[in-house]
């Protein structure tokens, strides 16, 4: 009995050494010590199958960390680790299926991992099965959709409360609830989540479910804005522009037209070009209204073309 305690207790202390190299790989991993991490979780992957281990290899491989992006590897990693049951490296191999990145194209062989590893509780593949689902949009496909944006959002994922929401508000895959879709999108802007801020504050500025409130509604346009999310810097520069809702005010305007052009807005383009041309907010400048205008019209943006046609510049 003795003898056998005394193996048990060696047996632990293997247990526990094996723990702790794993342990010290991310370690070093984490402190950006990569060619002694690459190193240590190579030992473990092969000499003890590691999922953990082999899932960090191919999360090195990919990006070049410690070694040379060599994504035919990062694959080969994957593929080990997911087979051994890492749900994280499921839900990367999956996205490698999906784009065809070093193995062919695959949209069934990404959908089954994604949906493994989403079935695992794994919050990331529940959002990417959800979002799998929605853009092949069957009936029955929304309503996979649904279910799984609903498992990530109640694990905190700020995207998939904000998909939530618009399930919730159009009624897709689910039955049609502005209540839910207000409190979804309430948690996600809450989150900082740009496109449900933006979603928010078109309720407010609407008034539908909640009580038309203006000052809100530009909020959290604002909001959205200093995330730089494209329509809502657009719709805010319009409010500015008309100055019905808030004191019209051209330089904001301006600013927030010249913002939403550096993301290749053709009507903030027009709307710079209109500017100049008129001096709204900045001083008159033909020359520059005639860059942004034919900018706009070049990439066929028509009132951008009818203006140039009528007028001089």
């Amino acid at each position: 009995m003795r003898v056998l305690n005394k193996l048990l207790l060696f047996f632990i202390f293997c247990l526990s050494l094996n723990a702790n190299t794993l342990e010290e790989a991310q370690k070093s991993l984490n402190e950006k010590k990569y060619a002694k991490a690459i190193e240590q979780f190579t030992d473990l992957a092969l000499h003890e199958d590691s999922a953990k281990a082999q899932y960090n290899l191919g999360l090195m491989n990919y990006k070049g960390l410690g070694t040379k992006e060599n994504k035919e590897l990062a694959f080969f990693w994957y593929e080990q680790a997911s087979n051994n049951g890492n749900v994280e490296a499921m839900n990367n191999l999956a996205y490698m299926y999906s784009i065809g990145e070093v193995v062919e194209k695959n949209l069934k062989k990404a959908r089954e991992l994604y949906e493994q590893a989403a079935n695992e509780g794994y919050a990331l593949a529940q959002l990417n099965t959800a979002m799998f689902y929605e853009r092949n949009p069957t009936k029955e496909n929304l309503n996979k959709a649904f279910i799984y944006y609903e498992k990530a959002a109640k694990q905190g994922v700020i995207i998939a409360q904000n998909n939530l929401a618009s399930m919730y508000y159009y009624g897709k895959g689910v039955k049609k609830d502005i209540e839910k879709a207000f409190q979804w999108y309430t948690k996600a802007s809450n989150a900082n989540n740009e496109i449900a801020s933006y979603n928010l504050a078109m309720m407010y500025y609407t008034g539908e479910y909640v009580q038309r409130d203006y000052d809100i509604a530009v909020s959290l346009l604002e909001k959205a804005v200093e995330n730089d999310y494209k329509t809502a810097i657009l719709k805010l520069a319009d409010i500015y522009r008309i100055g019905s809702i808030v004191s019209q005010d051209y330089k904001k305007a301006f600013s927030l037209y010249e913002q939403a052009a550096k993301q290749n807005s053709l009507k903030a383009m027009y709307y710079l070009g209109l500017f100049y041309y008129n001096g709204y907010g900045v001083l008159k400048d033909n020359g520059k209204a005639k860059l942004w205008m034919k900018r706009a019209a070049d990439s066929g943006h028509q009132r951008s073309k009818n203006f140039l046609e009528l007028n001089e510049l």
